[in-house]
């Protein structure tokens, strides 16, 4: 035991100069250094904190759409309903001018601003007039091609029903008739409607503040569907009497062919009831508005001193003989004709070959 603790005391002696050694720089450097706790520990004013910058003044809330509304202001892009590159957005625009500046209701809006484009667009259904006076004039010649056609079709004959077509076409350019023009006029009205539709069906979407109280009479809520579906079929009925005077598309009813005769007059009456009474009556309003201006035309231009401002020919009437028949009638002719068609050799080397394939991945005959 005793000579255990005289090497503990050894060792700790040993370990003493060590840790003196350690110190003697630090306070060798305090010393050459002149540094104090002073120094160290005393904040002179040059040092102290800098005082804090006022805090920033909060944004002022903007206005709420309500509010933009009650004050006259347009709310399109806080609803999401502008876009500078669009046409539907600058007829969003006209509708808002029209029932904020006018003070009327929303319904009457719809019904002016589509009497109003229409009336400036008054060129279109003027092309259209022009085009179905001018092909009334040649009838009876194009109805003479198309029983050519039919009859070389009847025969299988298509070196004549391509010469058939051939002599079609250069007589439609010696008498300046231009089937372009009269799909300028569909795409013209057809671009006019989808303008107008999107730009009132978005609006309806986002439940433009008003819609939902701004109708009349038993659809007092544009957003919603007519319950009674009367707008709907007041829609499909005038959309039948505009294709039957041919003011939208360039040509009427009579000088179609029977099948496109047949689904116009009956198919897409039925097709636009079914489809505008899933819409909203705001759009069902527009419809009707626009059909009805189409019929206000139609009758417009049957006024010798109209056509005659606007420099629209007359048309040539049908003869009695030459009256069309019922169209579905007429459809069903025609099918049974093309069904007594004979094949012709690409027909009968097109069923060859269909069969040639089937019977050879077909089972083998045992």
């Amino acid at each position: 035991m005793l000579s255990v603790s005289i090497r503990t005391a050894a060792a700790s002696f040993r370990l003493a100069p060590t840790r003196l050694r350690l110190i003697r720089p630090v306070i060798a450097t305090c010393q050459t250094r002149n540094i104090s706790s002073n120094d160290v520990f005393k904040i002179t004013e040059s040092a102290s904190i800098p005082d804090l910058p006022p805090l920033p003044t909060p944004p002022i809330p903007g206005m709420s759409v309500d509010e933009l509304i009650a004050s006259g202001a347009s709310v399109l892009e806080e609803l999401g309903l502008w876009t500078w590159w669009k046409p539907s957005s600058y007829f969003r625009w006209a509708l808002e001018s029209i029932h904020v500046h006018l003070d009327i209701p929303w319904w009457v809006t719809i019904v002016a601003a589509t009497v109003t484009l229409r009336a400036l667009l008054i060129g279109v259904p003027v092309m259209s007039q022009k085009l179905v006076a001018k092909q009334s004039m040649y009838r009876k010649e194009m109805n003479e091609f198309r029983d050519r056609i039919d009859e070389a079709r009847k025969e299988n004959n298509q070196l004549l029903q391509q010469q058939i077509l051939l002599e079609q076409r250069d007589f439609l350019r010696s008498k300046d008739i231009r089937l372009g023009r009269q799909f300028m006029v569909m795409a013209a009205n057809g671009a006019v409607f989808a303008t107008q539709f999107f730009a009132i069906k978005k609006m309806v979407v986002v439940n433009y503040p008003g819609l939902s109280t701004g109708g009349t009479l038993w659809f007092t809520d544009l957003t919603a569907t007519d319950p009674y579906y009367a707008l709907p079929f007041i829609s499909a009925a005038t959309m039948a009497l505009v294709t039957k005077v041919g003011i939208e598309m360039g040509t009427s009813a009579d000088q179609m062919p029977p099948i496109m005769r047949a689904f116009m007059t009956y198919g897409l009456p039925v097709v636009i009831f079914g489809v505008s009474s899933q819409f909203a009556t705001g759009l069902c309003v527009y419809w009707t508005a626009s059909n009805a201006v189409s019929l206000i035309y139609a009758a417009a231009f049957k006024v010798d001193a109209i056509r005659k401002i606007f420099g629209i020919p007359p048309v040539v009437p049908l003869p009695p003989s030459a009256v069309q028949k019922n169209a579905i009638s007429q459809v069903l002719k025609s099918y049974k004709d093309n069904k007594a068609i004979p094949p012709s050799m690409a027909d009968l080397r097109q069923r060859d070959a269909s069969s040639f394939k089937k019977a050879g991945r077909g089972k083998p005959i045992t």
